[in-house]
């Protein structure tokens, strides 16, 4: 009778063993499904959190792609604007016929169009990053700018002075400026087009 509840009793701790194994194996199977269930859940958040990077990197060339637009097409208008300004105060400092208030009133707006065409470069270079080409575009305008404004001085000082003569060499050079400015220009144009 020992003997028979000796082997009762080690038959009854196998059985609560098994059952605990069993139960055991259960929770695992368990975790083992949560777990999996878990990673396909960060898998499909890790798949998301990349599509909505790369979206993010598409608008962000799109608008920086924009801006640069923005900005050459601001640096072309302004170019065109200081371009015929020049050309009127140009064509009003040689007109004879015009009043000195004309002159000054054609160089007051020039000069307004020539600042607005630096600080708009300046802006435009400083928040883009315009490629070799339009650097070069915008070099060549500046200088012959540069340069027609300078003998634009010269022109503006003899005008006033009553020192330009006839036959001068001064008002040739400085249409020959006007035209390089307005070829340069139309270069710079060109370019920001290519560039769209």
């Amino acid at each position: 009778r020992r003997e028979a509840r000796a082997v009762a009793e080690r038959s009854e701790a196998v059985r609560r063993m098994a059952a605990d194994a069993e139960a055991n194996a259960q929770k695992a199977t368990e975790s083992a499904e949560a777990a999996r269930t878990q990673a396909e859940r960060a898998w499909d958040q890790v798949k998301l959190a990349r599509g909505q990077l790369e979206e993010a990197r598409q608008e962000h060339r799109a608008s920086t792609h924009a801006e640069q637009w923005e900005w050459a097409y601001a640096v072309t208008m302004t170019a065109r604007e200081l371009v015929d300004s020049c050309n009127e105060l140009i064509r009003i400092s040689t007109d004879t016929r015009m009043a000195p208030q004309h002159r000054l009133s054609a160089d007051r707006h020039y000069h307004q169009a020539s600042q607005r065409w630096q600080e708009t470069l300046v802006k435009a270079v400083a928040r883009t990053e315009p490629d070799l080409e339009m650097q070069q575009q915008l070099i060549t305008f500046a200088t012959v700018h540069q340069r027609l404004h300078g003998h634009l001085g010269v022109l503006l000082r003899a005008i006033e002075t009553g020192t330009l003569a006839d036959g001068d060499g001064l008002a040739d050079r400085v249409h020959g400026l006007r035209q390089e400015l307005g070829s340069a220009h139309r270069q710079l144009q060109r370019t920001v087009s290519a560039n769209d």
